[in-house]
């Protein structure tokens, strides 16, 4: 490609550009920045007071407060199963017997 070729070309590229950056930047400002601005706006709307909460999110807790309840008692049950399954499982000694050495 002669140079004069590439010359042409990076002056046609300048040139687009040169009326394509601040055509870009208009739309930006002017399309883009409102709808993010309702975006956020939604977003902050929506968030609740940290100390602030309903009679659904009260219920909500409560379920799953009696379900961790109802999972420990659970957990605690099969450690004693498991304990107890362990000692029928070893091998039992007489109260006068040693272990061989």
């Amino acid at each position: 490609m002669p140079w004069w070729q590439i010359q042409e070309l990076m002056l046609t590229t300048a040139g687009i550009l040169v009326v394509l950056i601040p055509v870009t930047g208009l739309t930006l400002r002017f399309a883009i920045k409102p709808f993010l601005k309702d975006i956020a706006g939604a977003r902050a709307g929506r968030q609740v007071q940290p100390g602030v909460r309903d009679a659904e999110q009260d219920s909500r807790l409560g379920r799953i407060e009696n379900q961790l309840d109802s999972l420990e008692t659970s957990v605690r049950q099969l450690t004693e199963v498991v304990q107890f399954d362990r000692q029928l499982k070893s091998p039992q000694r007489e109260p006068g017997q040693q272990g061989e050495k």
